[in-house]
């Protein structure tokens, strides 16, 4: 039977996405700390891969670590929903946004506790 939910706590201090480096001679690359991070939350996730449908996704950060909810997201038959035909990730879609109101609508973007994203 598949699972339509998970939950999970990562017991991992929550860390910030590094910028992308660049040497002198143009080679980009990860800084060490969100590569060892990533690794970290990869290798500690213990649930299932939803492979198709829509997800729900909520992330909630703390001092002590992570916690992730991941929730399959069913159609409901009396409400229209179309097709997103926007390919991108949600959260570069965001982070673009963000980071261009950086210093305009707010003074940093580190005061932001709470986001919501919806692909349409």
């Amino acid at each position: 039977m598949k699972k339509f939910s998970f939950h999970q706590v990562f017991n991992i201090r929550p860390r910030a996405k590094g910028r992308p480096r660049v040497t002198k001679t143009g080679h980009t690359y990860t800084p060490k700390q969100t590569v060892d991070y990533e690794k970290a939350i990869r290798e500690a996730y213990s649930g299932p891969c939803f492979e198709d449908g829509m997800l729900s996704v909520k992330l909630r950060f703390t001092i002590e670590g992570t916690e992730v909810m991941i929730e399959k997201v069913g159609l409901n038959p009396n409400v229209e929903q179309p097709q997103s035909r926007l390919r991108g990730d949600i959260d570069n879609y965001a982070k673009s946004v963000l980071d261009a109101l950086n210093g305009v609508a707010y003074k940093d973007d580190r005061q932001i506790v709470c986001l919501y994203l919806e692909k349409a």
